[in-house]
């Protein structure tokens, strides 16, 4: 990295090879610099990014060129989030290996240090690992433009994502990948869950385009405390499934993911009883 820096300062920059617009160099070089910002800190606990906030970057002319490329809307129209590059990464390089003080950028990554937990700040003011170390988002997250993209992308798919979604409480497919998410051989569900599931969705829906920090909703929570547990346990699951697999950009934009997987979390802590009633 010290390498590319020096050789991203032997133009006027942002750019190898100089000018006012990114060459062929540049569009092919920076998405393997997308997967390190995203593999090195989830499995060896080195950011190469800049913190937002941070005064310094230890690569400034790689953090400049990044910044450039972010602040033209067709690179993120087609930019992945970490989350989604770490899914993908396995079957494409090989396992990766852990090393270093990676625990804490592994979970922020994986949602699991409250990044996909109701209420979400603004992905720019978020202090959340996985958001201050990626940054650029911020054009795709103004007023309600991400929970509607999130709603939109439901409401225009909505048989196929339940179908998908039911997964989770169907039959595992017979045959493995390396990737540990992929499993398109996977049988759906079927019976009285795929109503359920069908509901489920309308109500995540319904809460994204209410755009509100968090849903208040008395109707879902009498439906889902009304339901026997397993019936319950079910439901969560065929939402964990979608919300695990929820892909950027192929799904939706970052903002918009964060959001769809925080509000399928909040679907499933009410699913989910507490645990002296799984006894």
């Amino acid at each position: 990295m010290d390498q590319v820096d020096a050789a991203l300062g032997e133009t006027e920059g942002p750019w190898f090879l100089g000018g006012d617009r990114p060459s062929l160099v540049d569009l092919q070089y920076v998405s393997h610099v997308e997967r390190m910002c995203a593999s090195l800190p989830y499995w060896k606990g080195l950011a190469l990014r800049r913190r937002q906030g941070d005064e310094e970057a230890r690569w400034p002319r790689v953090a400049k060129w990044l910044e450039a490329f972010e602040e033209r809307p067709a690179y993120l129209a087609s930019k992945s989030d970490w989350y989604t590059h770490c899914q993908d990464i396995p079957p494409q390089y090989g396992p990766g290996q852990r090393a270093g003080d990676y625990a804490a950028y592994a979970a922020s990554i994986d949602g699991r240090d409250g990044s996909w937990t109701l209420p979400l700040p603004p992905v720019d003011e978020s202090p959340y690992l996985t958001d201050r170390l990626q940054p650029g988002w911020a054009a795709m997250d103004q007023g309600s433009s991400a929970v509607h993209e999130a709603a939109w992308r439901i409401v225009s798919n909505h048989g196929p994502v339940v179908r998908f979604a039911l997964r989770g409480a169907g039959q595992v497919g017979a045959k493995a990948f390396q990737a540990p998410l992929a499993d398109p051989y996977a049988t759906p569900a079927t019976g009285e869950i795929e109503a359920d599931v069908d509901a489920l969705l309308r109500f995540v829906t319904a809460w994204l385009l209410d755009a509100k920090p968090a849903p208040v909703d008395d109707d879902f929570a009498s439906a889902m405390e009304a339901g026997d547990l397993e019936g319950r346990e079910a439901l969560a699951a065929c939402a964990a499934y979608l919300r695990d697999r929820v892909g950027v950009p192929r799904d939706m934009s970052y903002p918009a993911a964060r959001q769809l997987r925080a509000h399928l979390n909040w679907a499933i802590d009410t699913l989910s009883p507490p645990a002296a009633a799984k006894a």
